[in-house]
């Protein structure tokens, strides 16, 4: 190959343009998948069973994927209804996720659940049954009565209203002065 003036210009300009370029991607570590199919603000979700609604929820933020469940984050509130359509009880957590399959409702962290008789549950991850409408925890609870005795436990089963309820494996000691 022979050198012309025009070519000793070109060749360095040329090696030069080669290292400057980057050999890595700056997108390599970006996940597409962190991205949700769907971000809802300010959702309300109603899920019915025979036509009577058994649950009414809402969240600051909906993500949904597909073949995902949905997840609710920040300030949910549910509120629970019985076989007849009657206000029972109302929940606050953190996050929530939506089975799709069963409809049946997770929430975690900072749950607490208030029934419409006064009884409080207080407990970090709770799991509503829709189909024998319980709710259930494996986790450590605090129960306060409607006469405001409080227990403690791990592990609790209840109907919505928190009315016929159980501690699995209670904690602690009462003392009653008759």
């Amino acid at each position: 190959m022979i050198l012309t003036k025009n070519n000793k210009i070109f060749l360095p300009f040329f090696f030069l343009i080669l290292s400057c370029t980057n050999s890595t991607n700056n997108n390599s570590n970006y996940k597409f998948e962190s991205i949700p199919d769907n971000f809802i603000t300010n959702p309300t979700i109603t899920i019915s069973k025979k036509n009577i609604i058994s649950l009414k929820t809402a969240a600051d933020f909906l993500i949904k994927n597909e073949s995902e469940n949905t997840r609710l984050k920040g300030n949910v509130i549910a509120d629970f209804f019985n076989d007849l359509g009657e206000h029972t009880s109302v929940l606050n957590a953190d996050s929530a996720i939506i089975n799709e399959t069963d409809n049946s409702f997770s929430a975690y962290g900072n749950v607490q659940i208030l029934s419409d008789s006064g009884f409080v549950l207080t407990t970090k991850k709770i799991y509503w049954d829709r189909n024998y409408n319980k709710v259930i925890s494996e986790d450590s609870v605090r129960f306060t009565t409607e006469k405001n005795d409080t227990l403690y436990g791990i592990g609790f089963e209840s109907d919505i209203d928190l009315s016929n309820w159980k501690i699995l494996k209670p904690t602690g000691v009462t003392y009653r002065i008759n």
